[in-house]
């Protein structure tokens, strides 16, 4: 085995800033051949990603390098989008096994279609791309509305909540780029959701739990309560105030500590006191008894 050159210490160098991969364009200006391309991709220095794009001396990526070789194989103005872009923004979980990529073209060939899925766009404008961490990746607002067709109203608030956690919410932007791409399949799903949010800090549902509880709300056309209430000086997680009902969702997370337990049965008791009925409900039950949950509700509300 040949030991290393200093042209092999430049091409490391190289990675380390760039997750471990590297494009055939950069060895170039790296002042390598082709000859010495082909000969490292021979010796499994250089481990061929896409074409044009390798990485160096190790096959297995972190998700930031296989992110960024996506990007750099789909062409030229490309940048991470859906929900890889969400995953980067830390705002959402990866979900299957294919990278999403957007380039602002609607014609070519896929670069990888088992490992890429391409979405050609006729418009994309540059202030909806960014770079995070060096990876081309869309924007918070842009990424919102590209998720906007593939999640339930709940679900894209969470990924709203989680945005506005995180500092990353900017209202504007998120509007501006709903009024460049008003007929985009999900824009008016999301513009209601705007709407109904203003005026709410969606960072107040606090759990995934509380999300499903009111998905399930949705599904079952229960009338929509109001969320994070103050009742009697206490804060509560669902309530409809014409019944004076209170839904709180148990979550093993949120309420697991002796503390916690104590504290929310001091609550339930002070509100049930002040005459309002008090419910819980838990993780499995809101998961796998979504219509018991709702028929329960509704024979409370009734």
């Amino acid at each position: 085995m040949g030991t290393p050159t200093d042209t092999d210490h430049v091409i490391a160098a190289l990675a380390a800033d760039q997750f471990g991969v590297v494009t055939r364009r950069q060895l170039l200006d790296a002042r390598l051949t082709s000859k010495e391309i082909a000969g490292r991709v021979r010796a499994r220095r250089l481990l061929r990603c896409h074409p044009g794009v390798y990485a160096v001396g190790h096959a297995v990526l972190r998700r930031e390098g296989a992110w960024l070789a996506a990007v750099w194989a789909s062409g030229e103005g490309a940048v991470l989008s859906h929900g890889d872009a969400a995953a980067h923004w830390g705002i959402a979980a990866t979900r299957g096994q294919l990278i999403h990529v957007t380039r602002p073209s609607t014609s070519g060939r896929d670069p990888d279609p088992a490992r890429i899925r391409l979405h050609r766009v006729g418009t994309f404008r540059a202030w909806e791309g960014t770079l995070i961490d060096g990876i081309p990746t869309t924007t918070l607002a842009r990424t919102l509305l590209d998720l906007s067709p593939r999640l339930r109203s709940r679900a894209m608030e969470d990924v709203i909540a989680q945005s506005l956690r995180l500092d990353l919410f900017d209202l504007v932007a998120v509007r501006r780029c709903l009024a460049e791409h008003p007929r985009q399949h999900g824009a008016p799903a999301l513009r209601r959701l705007l709407d109904e949010l203003a005026g709410t800090d969606a960072a107040d549902l606090r759990s995934v739990l509380e999300i499903l509880l009111f998905q399930v709300c949705d599904d079952h056309g229960l009338p929509r309560p109001a969320v994070n209430a103050r009742v009697e000086g206490v804060l509560v997680d669902f309530y409809w105030p014409r019944q004076r009902l209170a839904v709180e969702a148990d979550s093993y997370t949120y309420h697991s500590m002796p503390s916690a337990f104590e504290r929310d049965r001091e609550r339930d008791q002070q509100l049930t006191l002040a005459g309002h009925t008090v419910v819980r409900f838990t993780y499995k039950q809101v998961t796998r008894q979504r219509r018991e949950v709702a028929d329960r509700i509704l024979r409370l509300l009734r």
